[in-house]
């Protein structure tokens, strides 16, 4: 029996243009009411799911939410932090170098979640748009090491970051968790840090078996979420390589597709 299901957002609930659609909602609100623990695990901030958790009535004190890519894991009625990792200000600063000298632009969250950038540039206003956030102007060479973050993130256009994936001293991917969320976001966490670590983090806090979980996302930042859960499912418009590595599949965003893995795969409908 299902007991707790992770959702992501971009390219998983959201259809294309960002909507939830009334089918999706009413398969959430179904999997709530008999008694599924329903989970948005997303890489935005707080300010960038509330919207969200608000839509889908997921904000009491029996509701969790995962967010910053698995950073943080908390109670959305009581503000009650679960589980939370960061990465440091020396961290940050060389991060920063190496976008430098891959040519990329740079984004970095701190614990209390603002948004330093050391130059305001156009995925900072795509930043702005998803996640109602403004950026802080810093000089990010300047950070004390001792600071703690949440996320650093090289942004910048499709064929950018791939290069950047392609040429980053290997170091940075052995060091921290390295996920692109997004074709323009590459992320760097904490290296015990993703969605996955977090559902089980939040599971067992809630002592629900990771066999009564599922996950339900699109993107490289979904796939640990997708392993570890007891039913991990790809959406039919994900990577590649996340459909080739999920055991279970359903239909497209665009589709209603969160919606037919609740029903099939948790409420055996």
């Amino acid at each position: 029996m299902i007991k707790l299901i992770a959702i992501d957002l971009d390219g998983t609930l959201f259809d294309s243009k960002k909507n939830i659609s009334i089918e999706n909602k009413k398969a959430i609100a179904k999997a709530k009411a008999m008694g599924i623990k329903v989970v948005i695990a997303t890489g935005r901030p707080i300010s960038g799911a509330m919207p969200v958790l608000e839509a889908l009535n997921l904000t009491s004190k029996d509701d969790y939410a995962i967010i910053y890519n698995g950073s943080k894991v908390f109670n959305v009625g009581t503000g009650e932090i679960v589980f939370s990792s960061t990465i440091n200000g020396a961290d940050v600063k060389d991060l920063y170098n190496e976008s430098l000298r891959l040519g990329t632009h740079f984004h970095a969250f701190r614990k209390n979640e603002e948004l330093i950038t050391s130059k305001h540039n156009p995925y900072t206003d795509v930043e702005a748009t998803i996640n109602h956030i403004e950026d802080i102007l810093t000089d990010i060479n300047s950070l004390n090491d001792n600071d703690e973050f949440l996320k650093a993130m090289m942004v910048d256009k499709d064929e950018v970051v791939t290069n950047a994936i392609n040429n980053i001293n290997p170091k940075f991917t052995e060091k921290y968790s390295m996920v692109r969320s997004a074709k323009i976001f590459l992320e760097f966490l904490n290296k015990n840090t993703h969605k996955g670590h977090a559902v089980e983090a939040l599971a067992s806090y809630l002592g629900i078996d990771m066999s009564e979980t599922m996950a339900i996302g699109d993107a490289g930042n979904d796939l640990p979420m997708i392993l570890c859960a007891g039913i991990g499912v790809a959406m039919e418009n994900s990577f590649p390589e996340i459909k080739e590595k999920a055991k279970y599949h359903t239909k497209s965003n665009e589709d209603d597709g969160v919606a037919y893995a609740i029903y099939k795969y948790a409420l055996n409908e």
